[in-house]
This record gives structure tokens, sequence and C-alpha cells, in this order.
């Protein structure tokens, strides 16, 4: 881990050192720079630490702060020093910071053959709960948290977050932008919800983002004219779930248009040593709603067990303004399905080491936002490592590895041992040009 930790920031992010320098630094006399202090919280993240007092106790063993100079050639800071820069830091500068080291991950080629066709980048978006700040936050926190009310009067705060979502199809997830369901701070009407936050999400990637070839994997919460609004504006594709009461009159046409379609459909089989499958997929193409055309796509996936027979059946059906024909409904249909790919991204953010549910700052707005912005950076790195060919090939090989195990393991090996041949060795390694090979 250590190994492929070095690899991965020489190979994927060179200027990394200089990016993190040329954040605007509002303090005065300093002890420690912007470089060191904010590496030190992607690096709180990169280790899998629960919490600010956790890192604070590793840093109190020599070893570990000698391995940490030797990794990263920077002195580690007390985390409390760490979070009085964050709470300063405009988050604008974070989010650019992001979105400019994943431009130079695109620009390089880094995840073209893991898209789902050739011309897309499929980015999957949804909501999740962040936080749970009872009955009675700070006063700042309260003004922007959602209220909710039970039926029995009980009042309690929350906070939301919208992601975006990079969804490669050898599994990588790869967070984009975050946007914040909170409230301004103002009197409301009505609070704010998760279509709202999408529009200001879509104005965002569209600004990081202008020319890259998305294409939208949403749940169907989503499937309505202002998201076909948005991706024609933005010249975008999207692929929706599709569930019964959505668009009745979309339902309606495909109700009508099936009997009369009937060279619309294909079967595929395959199968592994325990199950047969079998796919039989469905399309209609050119279905008018309002000033938008779409078109219909629905899978039936039977899955037979080879020694008992039993059976499970699945069926999946979407929307899509992309053009379907019989050689890329299938593509489609597995695009569609690896939206799950975003709840697996919120999984491991909360059980896998991110500690989404962990307060890393309880009563400063701004430094909530900036401490998301760099687990989000720090979870970007940590996946590249995590899909490098050789962590892929030892979790394989050794069926009862886990990648938490891995973590654990990095953490005690930089607590009791001298990490100086390890370093020493790659450093040679890392005289030549590299490259990283990807599974």
């Amino acid at each position: 881990m250590l190994w492929h930790i070095k690899k991965v920031m020489h190979c994927h992010f060179p200027d990394l050192s200089n990016r993190l320098s040329s954040i605007t630094d509002p303090r005065k006399g300093i002890h420690y720079t912007v470089e060191e202090v904010v590496m030190a919280a992607v690096v709180l993240f990169l280790f899998k630490c629960e919490s600010r007092n956790s890192f604070n106790h590793k840093l109190k063993d020599e070893q570990f702060r000698s391995n940490y100079f030797r990794m990263f050639k920077l002195n580690p800071p007390h985390m409390d020093s760490v979070n009085d820069l964050i709470e300063k830091i405009e988050e604008k500068e974070l989010i650019s910071l992001r979105c400019r080291l994943l431009s130079s991950l695109i620009e390089k080629r880094v995840f073209h053959r893991f898209r789902f066709f050739s011309d897309y980048f499929c980015i999957g978006i949804d909501g999740t709960g962040a936080y749970h700040w009872g009955d009675d936050p700070d006063k700042e926190i309260k003004d922007f948290a959602l209220k909710k009310e039970s039926s029995t009067g009980k009042v309690s705060y929350n906070s939301l977050i919208l992601e975006s979502v990079l969804i490669c199809n050898n599994g990588m997830t790869i967070p984009l932008i975050s946007e914040w369901i909170a409230n301004d701070g103002q009197k409301y009407d009505k609070q704010d919800c998760e279509l709202k936050a999408f529009k200001r999400l879509a104005e965002k990637l569209k600004d990081y983002f202008p020319r890259l070839p998305v294409c939208l994997l949403v749940d169907g919460l989503y499937t309505n004219v202002a998201l076909m609004d948005i991706c024609q504006q933005c010249e975008w594709k999207f692929i929706t779930v599709f569930k019964d009461g959505n668009l009745p009159s979309v339902w309606e046409e495909v109700e009508s248009l099936l009997p009369l379609e009937k060279d619309n459909t294909i079967e595929q089989v395959c199968g592994d040593s325990i199950w047969w499958y079998t796919y039989n997929y469905k399309w209609l193409k050119d279905i008018q709603y309002q000033k938008h055309t779409v078109n219909w796509i629905k899978c039936v996936e039977e899955n037979q067990h080879r020694k008992t027979s039993q059976k499970q059946i699945k069926q999946f059906v979407y929307l899509t303004n992309i053009d379907v024909n019989r050689d890329n409904v299938a593509l489609l249909l597995k695009a569609g399905r690896a939206r799950w790919g975003i709840e697996d991204h919120f999984n491991t953010q909360k059980n896998r080491g991110g500690n989404l549910h962990h307060k890393f700052n309880r009563n400063n707005l701004n430094a909530i936002k900036n401490w998301h912005n760099l687990r989000q950076l720090a979870c970007m790195i940590g996946e590249l490592v995590e899909y490098c060919e050789q962590i892929q090939s030892l979790l394989k090989q050794q069926s009862k590895m886990s990648l938490k195990e891995l973590y654990a393991n990095l953490n005690s090996y930089l607590t009791m041992c001298h990490a100086d041949e390890v370093i020493v060795e790659f450093e040679h390694w890392s005289i030549s040009p590299r490259q990283i090979r990807l599974e």
C-alpha cells in the first residue's frame, strides 16, 4: 500500500505539491506551510483515520512522524492547526483544486478505457445524508440545515449532500463535485431539496468540465422535463430509471407501441459455474414528451441455478436520449445499471473508512464543507491506489484479504517499522518515466 500510494502520487499527481502551495493562506505568523496543513488533512482521510484525535494520536509516535516525513517530504502539523486553517480557506479554492486534478487525469486519458461506450463519461448523481445535528445545533448550522418535524412534533436538523461521481466499467467511482442540500440562512417558503441542488450542481459541472462528453446516470426522482432541459442545454446524454408512475403520458405511449414494435427485441444467454443468465431486451425509439424525444429500454433478467433450477427474475426499465439499436441496447442497460456505483461510493464513505458521518468540525459551516472536499480528494487518490493492477491481483489471490485490512497493516507498518528501505527503492524506481496499470 505504501508503494502504490507513492506510485499514484508520483505518476498521477506530480504537481499536487505546487497546487497545494498555491492555495491562499490567510494566516499570520505561520509555523506550518499551507501545503503541510492541507496535505495532513488529505492524509488523515487517505489513511482511514476516524477522527482528528486519532490522527493526533498517531503523530505522538516518533516512528510514524519520521515515516510520514519520508513519504511526503512534509512535516505533519497538529490537527487543531489544520482545522484552524480549514475554517478560513475559501471553499471555491478546494473545489477548484479537486476539479483541476481530475481534469488533468482526464486529459492524460486515465479513464478512457473504462468508459461504457466510446464517446461518453458516465456520471452518477444522487443525494445522501451526511450529518445529524439533533434538535438544537449552533445557529450557523441551524440556519442552513434542513429542518424535520416528526408526527409527534419533535424537531431535528440534518445536513444532506448531492454528489456527482464518475462511474467506470471496472468498478471505480471517482468523486467529481459535491453540492450541499441546504437552506440559504434566510427565511424561506420551501426548504432546499435534491432537485434544486441538482440544478446548481449541473451548472458547476458544466463550468468546470465544459467540453467533457457526459452521460448522466440518475434514479427515478430525476425522470422529469427539468433533467431533459438541462441535458439539452448542456449537450449531455442521460439514462434515467423509469418507474411506474413516472411520466404517465410516456407510459401510455409505450404500452400502445409495444404490440406494434415486435422486432425491437433480442435475447442473450450466458452462464458461469453456478448460474445460467438470460437477458431479454426490448426498446422503443422516438417517443415524444413535451419538446423532447426519448427512447425507452427494458431488460428482463432471468437467472437459473444449474443444479437446483431455482429461478430469479429481475426487471430494469430506463429512459434515455441516446439513440438505441440492437448493437448498443445491452451496453445502455449495463451503463444504466451501473448507477449502483454511486450507492457503493456512499457505502465506502460511510462504512469503509470515509467516516462521512463523523463531524470533523461542529460549528463552522465553511470548515464542514472544506473537510468534505478534502475527503473527496483523498477518495480520488484512494480509488486509483485500490484499482492498481497489483492490489487487485493481491485481493483476488488472497480471498480473505480486504482493503480494510490492507490499510490497517499500512498504519501498523508506519508506526512500528522504518519505511526508508521501501522509499529509497521507490525513489530509484521513479527516476525513469513510469506508468500505472489499472485493472
